[in-house]
């Protein structure tokens, strides 16, 4: 039996398929950005960077309109996403919440194989969702606030570029994306969080008594998924300061946002729908006897894989999809293992 559904390409190009794209920036380390000042400072600072690095065409984390304009529109954040439906998506979500709230929302981590070769990553549901960024060890912190022109602002801490690091790693999309691309108000590294929950939870203290604000966070290990590191120290920073009560579940209320698709993400899962068919129609004419069921699951992945490619009359080809990745692992059983 298989199962497979495929998954945005704006979340699937982790530093394994980018090793060859070098993220080299300038030092960035302490560098907060303000929505208000961002565009032509950035941007110079963002030229430079990819002007003084021959080898590399590629220096964001993962696909945007300027390194891949046939993926990513201008108006767009990921593929088919536009940046005013994660923003929407925000706004829907803090709409309800107290006077007040805090929404925490922790990415997922990288895992090790070795201690230097990674499993391949795949962001946390929610964060993506809510956010569009695709790199581990981040985090955004949303603050419902009646003076934000949005309702909300948001800061996000994330890792600095790291030329050395992004060598091996892959390229990372830098605290200057994170507003200028991603929406956010403010960015920062992420070893800055610490400092900053202890300002926030002296904010929550004022605002419990007065409104009676809340923090929206997910702090569990739910179905084994290990969040950012850094949720742990967030989490123990509550602890410290007597803010348990304060906090409510997240995921519940992204569950229930994610329950009615937009027409973009109508148009994504259609493509899914396509892709796997084609799958399943390989993999039935390549079913015989004698195959293994880790053979079968390699002829599907395969299968699908290559539904992303387009051929030119020329012979030429291109991958152009906006999927590329399953959505979870396929599971193969035969005999009197199927269920």
């Amino acid at each position: 039996m298989t199962s497979l559904a495929r998954a945005a390409r704006s979340a699937s190009l982790r530093p394994s398929t980018c090793k060859l794209s070098l993220g080299l920036a300038p030092r960035s380390r302490g560098f907060h950005v303000a929505a208000s000042v961002r565009r032509s400072f950035l941007s110079s600072l963002l030229q430079t960077a990819k002007s003084n690095n021959p080898i590399t065409s590629q220096w964001y984390g993962q696909p945007t309109h300027e390194t891949h304009p046939e993926l990513v529109s201008p108006a767009e954040v990921t593929h088919g996403i536009a940046k005013s439906e994660y923003e929407a998506r925000r706004q829907k979500l803090v709409r309800d919440m107290p006077a007040g709230s805090t929404v925490v929302l922790f990415s997922s981590r990288m895992y090790f194989v070795s201690p230097h070769v990674f499993h391949g990553f795949r962001q946390d549901t929610d964060f993506f969702y809510l956010t569009g960024w695709n790199e581990p060890d981040s985090v955004a912190v949303i603050e419902k606030s009646a003076t934000a022109g949005r309702g909300y602002t948001m800061v996000m801490f994330v890792n600095p570029k790291d030329p050395k690091k992004e060598v091996w790693e892959g390229p990372r999309n830098g605290i200057e994306a994170a507003v200028s691309l991603f929406g956010a108000d403010e960015a920062r590294p992420v070893a800055e969080l610490r400092k900053y929950a202890a300002k926030l939870t002296g904010r929550l203290q004022d605002r419990k008594s007065r409104d009676g604000a809340c923090i929206f966070a997910d702090l569990d290990t739910e179905h084994g998924l290990l969040r950012s590191k850094e949720c742990d120290a967030f989490r123990d920073q509550l602890k410290r300061d007597n803010l348990g009560s304060l906090i409510r579940r997240l995921s519940p209320l992204v569950q229930q946002l994610r329950l009615i698709k937009s027409s973009a993400e109508i148009q994504l899962m259609r493509e899914a729908g396509r892709i796997s068919a084609l799958g399943f129609g390989q993999l039935m004419q390549r079913c015989r006897p004698g195959l293994s069921e880790s053979t079968l699951q390699a002829v599907f992945e395969h299968a699908t894989q290559m539904a992303l490619v387009s051929q030119h009359e020329d012979g030429s080809v291109v991958d152009r999809s906006a999927l590329s990745r399953p959505a979870y692992v396929p599971v193969f059983a035969s005999g009197e293992h199927a269920l």
